[in-house]
């Protein structure tokens, strides 16, 4: 049986940031590695070891190795499989925005509807789930 070499990327569908921003990377993913998944579909929650409260908080991906990154580590593993992109992902790994990422990456979380070019905030429940206000 061959390995596996999709990144599962575990997200809210129903978020209107989360699309955004799927949308941003997809086009970057020439080699078909990332795997968008709504853990709002209750087999797709069951995949993973979190709550979906927990999966609502931060970005979380299971690698092709069944490892899990969440949070700043998602992002710096994705970072790593997208060609253009993966010197991002290296340049962030390394001091001092290694031990900045997590701290940027929770402020991002937050403000994530008044960055530039950002969408709307969502207009669903399971915004509210995350901590996110529902408009």
């Amino acid at each position: 049986m061959p390995l596996a070499t999709t990144f599962d990327i575990f997200m809210d569908g129903s978020c209107s940031f989360c699309q955004w921003s799927r949308k941003k990377v997809e086009p970057y993913d020439s080699a078909a590695r990332l795997r968008f998944l709504d853990y709002n579909d209750p087999l797709v929650a069951a995949q993973a070891p979190f709550s979906r409260t927990e999966l609502a908080l931060e970005m979380h991906v299971r690698m092709p190795d069944g490892k899990w990154a969440k949070g700043f580590d998602a992002w710096l593993a994705l970072l790593g499989v997208l060609p253009k992109l993966a010197w991002i992902g290296h340049a962030a790994g390394l001091p001092p925005l290694r031990w900045l990422g997590p701290s940027m990456y929770r402020f991002i979380a937050r403000h994530r509807y008044s960055l530039p070019g950002a969408p709307s905030r969502c207009a669903t429940d399971t915004c509210a789930v995350s901590g996110r206000d529902p408009k």
